[in-house]
């Protein structure tokens, strides 16, 4: 009896406090947030704070991890009043909408027949859109220069925004089929009862209710137009057809006078709008989903 009754309180005894381990969870949750956002933040920052120092500091002081208002400048931003970067811009700001444009739509109307629809071969199908990931874009550009060739499609826009488009779709495809399975198709059903057709239903019933997963589909393709090199540098090799990516590259690379510091200026311009677009819209991705969970 007496080895029974000691046994527990030896157990209590070395029982930690809920307080003490709730201290010590919301310590490791802050951490690991702390340890993510400077794994995330530093290349920004790193950019960020050469891109406005002058190159003779740079080149003077060397690395810095601290910026110095001494050495504060915003000449580095001066590549963007070319106008040929002024062109490479609106080339980027085309493509990427147009191929969130296409990724949207497509998905949409791919992920509800997926959805709904009933025939052989669906799931293999489904499963045959992922062997896109399989390959390397620089393994796809070369045949895809060659069949673009022949279409007529090099250094226009409607070429690279299919290409593109096609990198997005699988992934985009199947969020979308995925996310409207989870909506009854009750829902549909008593709008066919009310006499709408089925594209009616389809446009009262299932679009407002994606929202969500276009907006995470938009997210997601406007991060790999917008950074896109490979495909931007093959399937456009005129340069006023270009993105800015590959441009900026060109332009680097037929001048010997560019330094660090206007690179870091182009890359912080190039990397701020996926970021800006990713932030905005995550307020509403998340609050649609919470929304969907209810």
């Amino acid at each position: 009896m007496s080895t029974k009754d000691e046994t527990p309180e030896f157990g209590r005894s070395f029982r930690v406090p809920h307080t003490v381990r709730s201290l010590i969870y919301r310590a490791g949750l802050w951490g690991s947030y702390g340890v993510l956002f400077l794994i995330l933040g530093f290349p920004v920052y790193w950019m960020a704070q050469n891109a406005f120092k002058t190159r003779l500091a740079l080149e003077e002081a060397g690395i810095s991890f601290l910026p110095d208002a001494a050495s504060f400048t915003l000449e580095n931003f001066e590549v963007v009043m070319n106008p040929t970067v002024g062109r490479y811009l609106l080339n980027s700001i085309i493509v990427s909408a147009g191929v969130v444009i296409t990724v949207i739509v497509v998905s949409l109307v791919a992920g509800y027949g997926l959805a709904r629809f009933q025939y052989k071969y669906k799931v293999r199908i489904a499963r045959f859109l992922l062997v896109g990931y399989m390959f390397s874009p620089i393994v796809l550009a070369i045949p895809l220069y060659l069949i673009w060739d022949t279409l007529g499609l090099l250094n226009r826009y409607v070429g690279l925004i299919l290409a593109l488009s096609a990198i997005s779709l699988p992934f985009a495809v199947w969020l979308m089929w995925k996310y409207i399975q989870t909506i009854p198709a009750s829902m549909e059903e008593s709008a066919w009862v009310a006499g709408a057709p089925r594209w009616r239903g389809f446009l009262d019933v299932i679009v407002p209710q994606t929202k969500p997963a276009m907006i995470a589909n938009s997210v997601f393709a406007f991060a790999i137009a917008w950074g896109d090199f490979t495909f931007s540098y093959i399937l456009m090799p005129d340069d006023s057809a270009t993105t800015f990516p590959p441009g900026i590259f060109r332009l680097f690379h037929s001048s010997w006078e560019t330094g660090w510091t206007e690179f870091m200026a182009v890359s912080l311009l190039v990397s701020m709008p996926a970021l800006l677009f990713a932030f905005f819209l995550q307020s509403y991705l998340l609050q649609g989903f919470k929304i969907r969970a209810l």
